[in-house]
């Protein structure tokens, strides 16, 4: 059985090094297509790494929200219903919060709630999405669409 988290690691990564090296971390330098491909790396990364918020965290709604589309034109039902559940219980009610400075400013605010679902989110995660994601992400952008660093 092929590994394709870590294929989908390997292909995706040239397409976050451009975000990151050439375009200074300027998602609007990167077209539709590496825009996605590069928040779906940094997606499965963060998600493995330290969850959901991790992810959020470090990318923010720009990240969030070229990740979700990503996921939508893949036609990845489940995780985009996952994440955007997640999103509006956790991390919506702090869109225009006045107290934070930084993304990492709401762990200070998280309720017991908020980590219990994103504990639930995580762990659905870990067991049952991320290997079917990377392999329908894969699929979508490496041999459907062919898409090129």
């Amino acid at each position: 059985m092929a590994d394709y988290v870590a294929r989908w690691d390997k292909y995706a990564m040239d397409f976050c090094k451009k975000l990151e090296d050439t375009m200074k971390g300027d998602w609007d330098k990167l077209d539709a297509d590496e825009q996605e491909i590069a928040a779906l790396w940094k997606l499965v990364v963060d998600m493995y790494n330290g969850g959901f918020v991790q992810f959020f965290c470090n990318w923010g709604y720009t990240g969030y929200w070229y990740a979700m589309r990503g996921i939508q034109r893949m036609g990845d039902r489940s995780l985009l219903e996952l994440l955007h559940h997640t999103y509006m219980e956790v991390f919506d009610k702090f869109r225009e919060d006045n107290r934070l400075k930084a993304y990492w400013d709401i762990h200070e605010y998280l309720t017991e709630e908020d980590n219990r679902i994103l504990d639930e989110t995580d762990g659905q995660f870990y067991d049952t999405e991320g290997e079917r994601f990377a392999e329908m992400a894969y699929h979508f952008y490496a041999e459907t669409l062919q898409k090129k660093v």
